[in-house]
């Protein structure tokens, strides 16, 4: 028994000093004598979690877990593992069990609240975060926890005291002044937001996420060249999928002829369409070019000039590519060092499917002026609650003569038409798309898109169609500020809340716009 107890010290503290090659070799030493062990299964669990086996890892665990279960680490590690995984819902039971078998178990409560809140369940883990506090209460991280989540629920001033409270305990601790900087740029205050930025770097340097967020305040002001740099930091930040993640050596924009090139989709749908534009200045450099794209958008993108072949993200084909080169679509601007004034803004660089135009002409009223909408983004968007409206607040458009209205909508948000049915017409045929080929199609065949800042209105820029996007107060950085048009879509008009959350002020410019648009249009027939 004391050998077994020594081997499993030294394994310990090879594992603890970050030896986990001499870490690994000793557990399974150790399980070679005792193969249920559950201490050394759910050692080897973790040690697989920091290697990113999380596979593995919630393979191990639950082994140590069927042993023992009355181990609260074990349901802890596993729950880290699970949210590792995309697993939320599971990873919030394995730390729901931690926190029973042990009420004062700090770092399982922090736990909890980070599954909660990845699940979406904000107010619970703001009751977890508290708990952490409640516990620990000179724990500046769970200050700075408490503090992220306050601001994503638009509680702003607790937010700023929760991170200002971080600093007091922790003053050499820079995340904070990048939670305050994510609180000041949500509020408006971009300067402020700029300024705490760069209070993190000097305390850490090497801090991805206040790298990324100084990038995306610098490029909402219009500051390029610098925001470039920084918003490369985003891949770091764990803020994108699909980012170069594979080991070809990084395109910085050289010469590749005779090579093939892989560009990663990255992030929303929106997103791509946006920056598939640089898809013909990359291929004036080089060989092949090969782009990958989520399925819904797959079919839409293959006519894109500047791509060769385009795949599915997800494809065995994509796994199995030889290729030379790799960069992220998202990386494309800085790399052609692009100003507000030398965004290739050519329009259309999209096209819909004739056959699906022509089949879509024939579900629209043709004498009307025909307004497609759409008013609500992915609800996984970090910003959704700001970004998205209500069908509701539509209602100023519905009693505009010679407007016939059509929804293109999808998911959840589509349950507000029967809500409000009598109260505003609306054919939706959004539930009707496969795909962005439907989409477009549809769009095709209206005189307006009008839209909160989705795909939807990043499609119909990138088709030219004429387009009047709704932005939140605080717009995502590629609409700027204090102004009507975009440099991005020349054919989109922009109407900005002039106070956070007044969609009212928005639609009443809007309904008037449109009014006016509709009295031309009857006097010039």
């Amino acid at each position: 028994m004391a050998d077994v107890s020594e081997k499993m010290a030294i394994a310990v503290r090879h594992h603890q000093a970050g030896r986990l090659d001499q870490a690994e070799h000793s557990y399974r030493s150790l399980l070679e004598s005792a193969p249920d062990d559950p201490a050394v299964l759910h050692s080897l669990g973790v040690l697989a979690h920091q290697r990113r086996e999380n596979d593995l890892a919630v393979e191990l665990l639950e082994k140590a877990i069927a042993i023992n279960q009355n181990v609260p680490q074990f349901h802890n590690n596993l729950g880290i593992a699970l949210k590792a995984l995309g697993k939320f819902e599971e990873a919030v039971t394995a730390c729901e069990k931690a926190v029973a078998l042990e009420p004062g178990y700090a770092q399982a409560f922090k736990n909890l609240g980070n599954a909660l809140l990845s699940c979406g369940k904000s107010e619970k883990a703001v009751q977890a975060y508290r708990k952490v506090i409640a516990l620990k209460p000179g724990c500046a991280e769970a200050y700075n926890d408490l503090a992220i989540v306050l601001a994503k629920q638009g509680n702003y001033d607790e937010a700023m005291a929760n991170s200002a409270r971080a600093i007091e305990i922790k003053p050499d601790y820079a995340h904070p002044y990048n939670t305050m900087a994510s609180t000041c740029h949500m509020r408006g205050e971009f300067d402020k937001a700029i300024e705490n930025c760069r209070k993190a770097l000097q305390l850490k340097p090497d801090c991805p996420e206040a790298h990324n967020n100084l990038g995306m305040t610098l490029l909402l002001k219009g500051q390029f060249e610098q925001g470039w740099a920084e918003y490369a930091w985003r891949r770091l930040a764990g803020d994108v999928d699909h980012v170069n993640r594979l080991e070809n050596p990084g395109w910085d924009g050289c010469c590749f002829k005779g090579k093939t090139l892989l560009i990663h989709c990255e992030q929303g749908m929106g997103d791509n369409i946006q920056f598939v534009r640089y898809l013909p200045m990359v291929k004036q450099r080089g060989g092949t070019v090969v782009f990958t794209a989520g399925s819904p958008l797959a079919d839409l993108l293959r006519t894109v000039d500047g791509i060769d072949i385009i795949l599915e993200a997800a494809s065995d084909r994509l796994r199995n590519m030889k290729f030379d080169y790799c960069v992220s679509v998202l990386d494309l601007p800085g790399i052609f060092g692009t100003t507000a004034e030398t965004i290739p803004a050519k329009v259309p660089y999209i096209f819909a499917e004739p056959e699906k135009v022509r089949f879509w002409r024939s579900k629209v009223d043709g004498d009307k002026f025909k307004v497609g909408i759409a008013w609500a983004g992915s609800q996984v968007h970090d910003n959704d609650r700001n970004r998205s409206c209500l069908l509701r607040d539509f209602l100023p458009l519905s009693g505009i003569e010679g407007v016939a209205v059509y929804g293109l909508q999808k998911g959840p948000a589509t349950r507000q038409i029967e809500e409000l049915a009598g109260d505003i017409t609306v054919t939706n045929f959004g539930e009707q798309f496969k795909d962005f080929t439907d989409t477009a199609a549809a769009v095709e065949n209206m005189d307006l898109i009008i839209s909160v800042d989705t795909a939807v209105l990043h499609l119909a820029g990138a088709m030219g169609k004429p387009a009047w996007g709704l932005l939140p107060f605080v717009p995502d950085w590629r609409w700027m500020l204090d102004r009507a048009d975009s440099p991005w879509y020349p054919t989109i008009r922009l109407f900005r809340q002039s106070q956070w959350g007044d969609w009212a002020d928005v639609f009443g410019r809007v309904a008037g716009q449109l009014q006016q648009l509709i009295h031309r249009r009857v006097s010039t027939d």
